[in-house]
């Protein structure tokens, strides 16, 4: 079993746990039905645990994808509209190529690492998750509802990420 696979599992059951936990209590305070109880703790529960351990996979996924490469901001989307792009040349591409070659100049050393953008995926695919789930059910205050969920998963995403970083260059030392 690798670490990955471990630290996938130990965030499903955590989160399975605490929300299941958290749901329980929630719903204690308006009804005293164990059933009623038991099924919204199961439910809680096992959502959370099964959006965690998707999440977390992810967050593995694009760690590895990411991690190691240095992205320049200003520079992303002009490089996917190089000159090469484009069927004949002509002074439009050759003006093109001229100005991102002098983005590209004016961005060196600007760079962000890899792990700043490695929860962004995860957190993108969590937060339209909930608010799709929320929009179908037609939730009335749809953005005060899903914002801690959003927040509560990019402080995850990153504090996993910056252990993953961690213990990477514990490994390298």
């Amino acid at each position: 079993m690798t670490f990955s696979l471990i630290r996938l599992t130990i965030s499903g059951i955590v989160a399975f746990f605490f929300y299941a936990l958290w749901a329980y209590y929630a719903n204690s305070l308006v009804t005293d039905n164990t059933q009623v109880l038991y099924k919204a703790a199961l439910v809680q529960g096992t959502y959370s645990g099964i959006i965690t351990l998707v999440f977390t996979f992810l967050l593995e996924l694009s760690y590895k994808m990411l991690s190691n490469k240095q992205y320049c901001l200003p520079f992303m989307i002009p490089s996917m509209t190089r000159p090469a792009f484009f069927s004949k040349e002509c002074l439009t591409t050759k003006t093109v190529e001229t100005s991102l070659r002098k983005i590209e100049r004016a961005c060196d050393g600007t760079c962000l690492p890899g792990a700043l953008l490695t929860p962004m995926p995860a957190i993108a695919v969590q937060s339209i998750f909930v608010i799709s789930v929320n929009v179908a059910f037609m939730t009335p205050n749809l953005w005060l509802t899903v914002a801690p969920s959003v927040f509560f998963s990019a402080v995850y995403g990153y504090s996993y990420s910056m252990s993953l970083t961690r213990k990477l260059k514990l490994a390298q030392a």
